[in-house]
């Protein structure tokens, strides 16, 4: 029941041994990260849990990471862990970005608006969103605070993008 809930939820999953080897694959997990059962894995969600040093125990607990690029695509990563296996959980965002922008466009934002979203839902920095549109940071605030506008005249919130985007 598992293995079909999480095919059906678009959800890959992996179990790896204490050593990071990996014990078995879902094929969507196979497809992301390509067939690694039975080798030692050092790449994607094994790299998010090397450089957390946020955890008092390495070998146990939950962790969750956010909006992270791996293997050339968006994922949210859940890893639980423990003294013996590190489980990992990825929820492809593909989909949910195309979903959000075409909410977002939907709201009649600029062009140039819709850029900056479409920058800010991946959780692209502030300084990198500047970088990539050539553009100040009191410019992108602007646009920030015109699409807060647009969302507050509307009586909505716009959930996908955090509030505190407006202050970084």
């Amino acid at each position: 029941m598992l293995t079909e809930s999480l095919c059906e939820d678009n959800i890959a999953m992996c179990v790896k041994d204490g050593d990071k080897r990996v014990l078995e694959q879902n094929d969507l997990c196979r497809e992301i990260c390509g067939d690694c059962v039975g080798q030692s894995c050092e790449k994607g969600c094994m790299e998010l849990y090397a450089q957390d040093d946020s955890h008092q125990w390495k070998g146990w607990g939950s962790r969750v990471y956010k909006n992270k690029l791996m293997h050339g695509a968006f994922f949210d990563v859940t890893l639980l862990c423990t003294e013996k296996h590190i489980i990992t959980f990825l929820q492809p965002l593909k989909e949910k970005y195309e979903m959000a922008l075409a909410f977002y466009k939907s709201k009649g934002l600029t062009r140039r608006e819709t850029e900056v979203v479409a920058f800010t839902i991946k959780g692209i920095s502030n300084t990198d969103i500047c970088k990539r549109l050539s553009i100040s940071r009191a410019t992108l605030r602007t646009h920030l605070n015109n699409v807060y506008r647009k969302f507050r005249d509307l009586g909505e919130t716009p959930d996908f993008i955090p509030a505190n985007r407006l202050q970084g």
